[in-house]
């Protein structure tokens, strides 16, 4: 039997509600916490990045966007995380993280309880990621290929 997530029929009913069609829901199998991640794609400068809305029956709601997978490398790990510490001291909503396997994604955590989840809070911060991409991926590429 599925573990219920309020904060997912929260999300879903949002998403209907406003005819926000563009997530695919994607219900975890048998995870103890009722995880669920909303899955779509944001375009920065004519890359489509894979995001996913991660909800679950902890205090947190987790935004994900894959900048990308094998960007870092041997030789430029410590270039890239001096970057990437760099990024994550001027932006407070959301933070960049490097994966032991290369990838680069920017995360953003946002904590409540299933009675105070805000759906629209998410997609508040959904857009502030978008613009934020839409200004900076460019220089985020530069930096992992230069």
């Amino acid at each position: 039997m599925a573990v219920q997530n309020v904060k997912a029929e929260k999300f879903e009913a949002y998403l209907k509600s406003n005819q926000m069609n563009f997530f695919l829901k994607d219900p975890v199998p048998n995870d103890e916490n009722g995880t669920v991640v909303f899955k779509s794609n944001i375009e920065a400068e004519g890359q489509r990045l894979p995001v996913g809305i991660i909800t679950d029956n902890t205090i947190y709601t987790i935004i994900r966007v894959q900048i990308g997978t094998g960007l870092i490398k041997d030789g430029n790990r410590e270039k890239i995380n001096a970057f990437l510490n760099e990024m994550n001291r001027s932006y407070k909503v959301f933070k960049y993280v490097a994966a032991d396997d290369g990838t680069i994604y920017l995360d953003s955590c946002i904590s409540s309880s299933n009675e105070m989840f805000d759906p629209q809070l998410v997609r508040v911060i959904l857009d502030v990621i978008v613009n934020h991409l839409q200004s900076e991926y460019k220089k985020i590429m530069k930096e992992v290929w230069d």
